[in-house]
């Protein structure tokens, strides 16, 4: 049983390498399809970035006051409407860019008290 699977792995391998040597290059038509779905690759990337940069611009990081008129800064709720828009990568490198921040402080400080 073995020996029949060795053999058929043996004949694919021959087939694929048969293949590559008689491989010519891609047709026009091939690299323009291979353009186009690049493209729209493109620009399902752009329009989902817009949308998130839509969708953070459309908060209201500023709250009105009780009067109306005057926008008062709330640090508290500016920080909850930021936080709450990341993703949890966006959390992990928004860590390991504290922890390097941090540790280089932590050196700086501790080769100064010597």
């Amino acid at each position: 049983m073995q020996d029949k699977d060795i053999s058929q792995a043996k004949k694919k391998s021959d087939e694929a390498i048969e293949d590559k040597k008689n491989f010519k290059g891609y047709t026009i038509e091939e690299l323009r399809y291979q353009r186009a779905l690049v493209a729209l690759q493109k620009e399902f990337c752009k329009s989902k970035v817009l949308h998130k940069v839509d969708r953070v611009k459309n908060r209201k990081l500023i709250g009105e006051g009780s009067s109306g008129g005057s926008k008062i800064f709330k640090v508290g709720s500016i920080a909850s409407k930021l936080l709450r828009g990341l993703s949890y990568i966006d959390y992990a490198m928004i860590g390991m860019s504290l922890f390097g921040s941090g540790k280089k402080v932590y050196k700086f400080i501790k080769g100064k008290k010597k």
